[in-house]
């Protein structure tokens, strides 16, 4: 009653289990909303430690007036309140925060490396994917068929198509599975991907780049991804060929094409799904797509 501990009194445990509860809640409180990831684990627990002190002093002082008030009619100067917040601590706080903070400290990292088992199951499949995509039959055999009217028709040409094919299959199978490449690299491997592009459509579609500062990085074959799909979805005939431009903007290579789609219940969307999860799980950036009644856009982000 006036700051006197008997432990001989239901009342003093009782006042004990409280404070305990309170110490708890805010250790808790303090966890969750201390931003700082896990990477930093150490600095977190620090600060939220800190903060579970402050949220204690607060919750606490609260509770010991209103027991005096409501239960013995009794005001409390501050350095009562001073008084039982240092021993509150030192009985209750330090022990309680310390098993809490060891517990939520593993508990996260647990979930991290699950998480991360996760994220890397899923980084292989999208690989995985995107190889097979890449060297599925019909590529080939459409490119095999090219070669082969170029061999009765333009002869004088088969050098360098057979130079770009196996340059082009050479970079899907040495760089399927880093995270990242130059942008000077991909775009090299694009212009040799758009040389073969050219010789099997003709002018059906015409082809911009305008992207002088090459200096960044960027996912492996992302703008050929992107120009892939502008021909598969889209509309381009000699008479009327499909423009398919790209630039850069600040950090961003933009792909843009004519938006002229064909039938999309054929594609299965595996190469926006490829960049959007790529670029989410490796690098927290995201791929946008932009489509309008005249253009459709996407937005590579590349890393600096």
């Amino acid at each position: 009653m006036f700051g006197d501990i008997d432990f001989y009194r239901i009342s003093t445990h009782i006042f004990g289990i409280i404070s305990c509860g309170i110490s708890l809640a805010s250790i808790s409180l303090a966890w969750k909303f201390t931003p700082i990831n896990s990477a930093k684990k150490i600095s977190k627990v620090i600060l939220a430690f800190i903060f579970s002190i402050i949220i204690f002093a607060i919750l606490q002082s609260i509770f010991y007036i209103g027991e005096r008030l409501l239960i013995y009619n009794l005001s409390t100067s501050f350095d009562m309140l001073v008084g039982n917040f240092v021993f509150t601590v030192i009985i209750f706080h330090l022990y309680i925060s310390g098993l809490s903070l060891a517990y939520f400290s593993f508990q996260e990292t647990a979930r991290t490396a699950i998480h991360l088992q996760h994220v890397e199951k899923e980084k292989e499949m999208l690989q995985y994917k995107m190889l097979q995509k890449n060297l599925e039959p019909h590529f080939l055999f459409n490119n095999l068929s090219v070669l082969s009217g170029l061999v009765k028709k333009n002869p004088e040409d088969l050098e360098d198509f057979i130079e770009n094919f196996s340059d082009v299959y050479r970079y899907y199978l040495d760089h399927n599975k880093q995270e990242l490449v130059e942008l000077k690299q991909e775009l090299n491997f694009l212009s040799k991907y758009i040389s073969l592009m050219k010789k099997r459509f003709g002018n059906a579609y015409l082809f911009t780049m305008d992207i002088t500062y090459d200096e960044g990085f960027i996912l492996p074959c992302a703008l050929q991804l992107a120009v892939e799909n502008a021909i598969k979805h889209n509309r381009g005939s000699d008479e009327n060929p499909l423009q398919i431009s790209l630039f850069r903007v600040n950090d961003k290579i933009i792909v843009r094409n004519d938006y002229r789609p064909v039938d999309f219940t054929q594609g299965s969307q595996l190469g926006n799904q490829f960049l959007q999860k790529s670029y989410e799980l490796n690098f927290g950036k995201t791929v946008v797509f932009k489509q309008t009644d005249e253009y459709y856009t996407v937005e590579i982000p590349l890393i600096i």
